[in-house]
């Protein structure tokens, strides 16, 4: 009955490609040949679905070419649809052919077949279809088995490396990625692994991203981890990123990590910034899959970034930790800033002021942290817009720090601040803002100065500065409520609420794209009060009323024994930072920081 049906259907569809065929004349088929070959394509593909075993389906292709060789002859020569064409009948060919062994290329009906395949070819070489002239070879030459070489490949008997090239090199990859699939398919897989090892290695067929897969899968799959990471060594971060996203739908999470912490592990070891930051989503997003704990992924980045020999490869680690852990990373965040500016590792000019920006945007609350690092960005930078931010920071009084209120653990704040410390050219903590100012401005360069004095010595500048740029929200904002403890004044002649200030910077220099604020929050709305009995702490300066003959004196901590002899001109900004303008009762409210200049 199997029989009957098998002819029955043949009959059938050698009716309906005759049919086909008379549908359309040889001058349509000549100008174009696009709709009888997608006709032909889908009658084909409808029939050989019906059957599931390898003979039956080589029959059908078998008539399918007889039909398509007499066809062609009306078409073109560099007719595409015609190669398309041929070239999905071929390897359609091979692929069933790949179920006989070479001794059945001497018996029926595969004998007929090799006859009838070669006098469709004879009518088919003027379109000289690469894929076409390859099945027919091996045809000729016994089937795709039939290579020596490739049975002793296949066996993983030694040969010599040319012997392996010449026999890799025969060919088009998509044919040996054929056999690789068969060979999987029937679970031979060591056989399967060989050929795909031979592949990898070879020139032109080791483009081909289908070996190297196989390869690590198996190396993965088998715990030959020391052996996985040493096969990736070379392996670039786009072929890494590629390799992966083409196993996506083919293997479990699992093997996925895997596979990319080695990439990960050997790129970070070799100081390669190409592609790494596609590298470092690919593989947050993998423990995202899995549901890995934040304390797990934590601990997983910290052994990575311990293999790093390039400063700049915390970004990408920065921001896929925050995006995937949130506040929980800012700690870890912030200590890999700080290990990365306490290492030996090569660090330029312009990396280490990102990041200090980063751990400043990172504790866009903590003023002292801010402070130390605006300067220290001064200090490599020596801009007026560095220059600026310094300036605005020291205009603040301190604030008290609220560990409870903190992203970061104490200890892990005070071994930050003693490693920007070590940096800073001069500590300002008793300065008042003169000296400050004045030590500042002998780092930049005469011409900057000279450029800029008037601009600098100007107080109008600040005013300015705050009215170029909205409010910029606070990231952490329990900090921000800690840090409202004002002082409450004798007599009260007024009460104004000063707006939050701040500073933001775009880190990225093109090979990490990392978005931070680098904002430093200014008091709540009773921060900024007159001042009364005791000063804030570590505070550089503050302004005590004294009603005597209606006259202002601005003192500082330094000179509150000593009271400067000659009088200060009381700058606005100095008095706007009072709290009060009792002389001219006018309503103050400091706003809108204008941005740090954007690093890109």
């Amino acid at each position: 009955m199997a029989e009957e049906g098998r002819v029955y259907e043949l009959e059938g569809l050698e009716e309906q490609l005759h049919t086909l065929l008379s549908r359309y004349s040889g001058d349509e088929l000549g100008a174009d040949g696009g709709p009888f070959c997608s006709d032909f394509c889908k009658l084909v593909e409808e029939f050989a679905s019906r059957w599931q075993v390898p003979l039956p389906q080589l029959r059908i292709l078998e008539i399918a070419l007889c039909y398509f060789a007499r066809a062609s002859i009306f078409c073109t020569s560099n007719c595409d649809h015609v190669l398309h064409t041929l070239s999905s009948l071929a390897l359609s060919v091979f692929e069933l052919l790949l179920f006989f062994d070479q001794k059945d290329f001497h018996q029926e009906p595969l004998k007929h077949f090799a006859v009838t395949f070669q006098e469709c070819y004879v009518a088919l070489a003027k379109h000289e279809n690469v894929h076409l002239l390859q099945v027919e070879r091996l045809v000729r030459g016994g089937g795709p088995w039939a290579n020596p070489a490739l049975q002793a490949i296949l066996s993983e008997f030694s040969l010599p490396q040319n012997e392996v090239d010449g026999c890799i090199g025969s060919e088009l990859p998509v044919f040996f990625e054929l056999r690789v699939r068969y060979l999987l398919s029937c679970k031979r897989t060591s056989e399967a692994v060989a050929l795909a090892q031979c592949c990898a290695r070879h020139p032109t067929a080791g483009q081909h991203s289908f070996f190297l897969q196989v390869y690590l899968t198996w190396l993965y799959k088998t715990s030959q981890h020391d052996r996985l990471v040493k096969e990736v060594a070379d392996l670039s971060g786009k072929d890494a990123v590629h390799l992966i996203c083409s196993l996506e739908c083919e293997e479990k999470d699992e093997l996925l990590l895997g596979l990319s912490t080695a990439f990960l592990l050997q790129q970070l070891r070799r100081g390669d910034m190409y592609y790494l930051c596609e590298l470092v989503f690919v593989w947050t997003k993998l423990h995202s899959r899995l549901k890995t704990s934040k304390q797990a992924l934590l601990k997983e980045s910290h052994q990575l970034m311990l293999s790093a020999t390039n400063v700049n490869s915390l970004f990408p680690f920065i921001r896929a930790i925050l995006q995937e852990v949130g506040e929980d990373g800012v700690q870890f965040c912030v200590e890999l800033c700080a290990n990365a500016l306490d290492s030996c590792l090569p660090c330029d000019v312009l990396t280490k002021s990102l990041i200090y920006k980063t751990i400043a945007g990172l504790l866009p609350n903590d003023l002292e942290v801010c402070r130390a690092c605006a300067l220290l960005v001064f200090f490599l930078e020596r801009t007026v817009e560095s220059y600026k931010v310094v300036y605005l920071l020291y205009m603040h009084p301190d604030q008290e720090y609220h560990v409870e209120h903190s992203p970061i653990g104490n200890h892990v704040r005070f071994e930050t601040l003693q490693i920007l410390k070590k940096d800073l050219y001069f500590d300002p903590e008793f300065w008042n803002l003169i000296a400050l100012r004045t030590n500042c401005l002998k780092l930049m360069s005469e011409k900057v100065v000279s450029a800029a004095l008037e601009e600098i010595m100007d107080d109008k500048w600040i005013s300015n500065y705050f009215a170029k740029e909205p409010t910029l929200r606070s990231r952490a904002s329990a900090c921000q409520r800690g840090s409202k403890n004002a002082l409450q004044g004798k007599k009260r002649h007024s009460k104004e609420d000063t707006d939050t200030t701040g500073k933001r910077l775009k880190v990225g220099s093109g090979k990490t794209g990392l978005n931070v604020d680098y904002a430093v929050k200014k008091k709540g709305s009773r921060a900024l009060k007159e001042a009364s009995s005791g000063p804030l702490r570590r505070s550089l300066w503050q302004l005590d009323r004294i009603q005597e003959s209606g006259e202002h004196r601005r003192t500082t901590r330094l000179s509150e024994k000593n009271p400067p002899k000659r009088r200060i001109r009381r700058p606005k900004w100095l008095l706007e930072d009072s709290g009060t303008l009792e002389e001219n009762n006018i309503p103050l409210r400091m706003k809108n920081m204008k941005s740090i200049n954007h690093l890109s």
